[in-house]
């Protein structure tokens, strides 16, 4: 399945753009333009469990001895970032609409939506990700208990800048910046 792996996040890429395109145009053409200090406050709060992450994260796991490849590191930062981001947002925007059917409460159609962003965000990983990338995990790492709960503060900074502000791009960048963390981490090759 790794001589695969490239082909197979190619794919998952291209129906995010289809996705992202077909449902989303407006609102990745359009950008809020709006910082008020709450914008501020969550952009901050954002960047600095970005930091924390990359600290959690590269002490949680392992690159087995595999080297770095600077342009699997571009292109999977930007491509997943651009690409995880759109799912992400679809499966928010989901939630909010299905539970828009039933109330116009704007806290129920975030946390539905949340819950949508997150039930999709665990399948992935457990059913994508993981079975894909190398092993990776340092199951002894005493930061391990810290993984889940940052993940947990991520995706919540990261459905509040939809949910309020409708910003993909600020969560592209971030996302991008996650990934970044992710590939320099566990080290492997989607150009084959």
């Amino acid at each position: 399945m790794a001589h695969l792996a490239p082909m197979i996040i190619y794919v998952y890429w291209a129906f995010a753009l289809l996705l992202g395109f077909v449902f989303f145009r407006k609102d990745i053409m359009t950008f809020n333009k709006e910082y008020d200090s709450r914008r501020i406050m969550l952009l901050v709060f954002s960047i600095l469990i970005v930091a924390v992450n990359a600290y959690v994260y590269s002490h949680s796991t392992n690159n087995g001895g595999r080297p770095v490849d600077p342009l699997s590191v571009f292109i999977f930062s930007i491509g997943n970032g651009v690409a995880e981001t759109l799912y992400f947002y679809a499966f928010f925007r989901l939630g909010e609409t299905l539970v828009g059917k039933f109330t116009t409460n704007q806290w129920a159609k975030f946390i539905v939506g949340f819950i949508c962003f997150m039930i999709y965000s665990g399948f992935i990983h457990a059913l994508f990700w993981l079975p894909i990338l190398p092993d990776h995990i340092v199951q002894t790492s005493p930061f391990k208990p810290f993984f889940m709960p940052v993940q947990i503060m991520i995706a919540s900074s990261w459905a509040l800048s939809f949910f309020w502000y409708r910003d993909l791009r600020t969560v592209v960048i971030l996302h991008a910046l996650v990934d970044l963390t992710m590939i320099l981490s566990v080290r492997f090759s989607v150009v084959g």
